[in-house]
């Protein structure tokens, strides 16, 4: 006797339907070009196709002879708190202070869902997801967001 693992079976048809409905929304109702010049469909599109194909897998995934058990963690007031502050740190930031100040900043308050807060590394950690910040979004992509915005 074969084990259905319900939730997976649910979760992989939903995100496939999720999936399916973008695709083929994006599709009938915009241009999508093709990855040398990209229309408004075309991330659309692509992200669909690759939630059909998460959902599938996951639903194949349902069928399997093999169910391992997971518990989900207990619920962290702190790190749902830590975690939403610093969204909402980075969203009051960014304008006023630019991107490399605000991502720091953000990092700070979401590392502080961690029980113990290790400076050393958080400031590592900061720094470093500020410059790769910096450097996708300001140098690779060529987005207006200046990257300190107090400086002048």
């Amino acid at each position: 006797m074969r084990h259905i693992e319900y939730r997976d079976l649910t979760a992989g048809v939903l995100l496939g339907g999720v999936g399916l409905f973008t695709a083929l929304y994006g599709a009938s109702h915009y241009t999508i070009g093709d990855p040398a010049r990209m229309g408004p469909g075309f991330f659309p599109v692509m992200l669909g196709g690759v939630l059909v194909v998460l959902g599938v897998i996951i639903v194949l995934l349902a069928f399997r002879k093999t169910v391992h058990a997971l518990h989900p963690p207990p619920f962290a007031l702190r790190a749902l708190l830590a975690v939403s502050l610093s969204i909402l740190v980075f969203s009051l930031l960014v304008n006023s202070l630019g991107l490399v100040p605000a991502t720091i900043a953000m990092t700070f308050v979401a590392v502080a869902a961690e029980t113990p807060y290790k400076l050393r590394r958080t400031a590592i950690l900061s720094v470093s997801l500020a410059l790769i910040a910096w450097l996708i979004f300001t140098v690779a992509l060529s987005m207006t967001l200046p990257a300190f915005t107090f400086l002048g």
